[in-house]
């Protein structure tokens, strides 16, 4: 059986571009993975803040309700 030059070179560059959309599809993995890593983290540091921020808060409530005294009840007791 004969191969002519031109289906070996057809075969290769099929192969090559083949080979070549593969690891271009993994560098963009690879670098969105990394983009979502750096995004996760600022997400970890922006979740800390708002545990902070929400710790604080429950104090200034307790403290403004120490200040305010109880509620008046609806129904005076005799």
């Amino acid at each position: 059986m004969y191969v002519s030059v031109e289906v070996i070179t057809m075969l290769a560059t099929a192969a090559t571009t083949l080979v070549a959309i593969i690891s271009g599809f993994g560098w963009m993995i690879g670098r969105m993975d990394a983009r979502f890593a750096a995004v996760d983290a600022r997400f970890a540091i922006q979740d800390a803040k708002f545990d902070r921020i929400e710790h604080e808060l429950t104090e200034v409530k307790i403290a403004i309700a120490r200040l305010e005294g109880p509620r008046p009840r609806l129904v005076s007791t005799r």
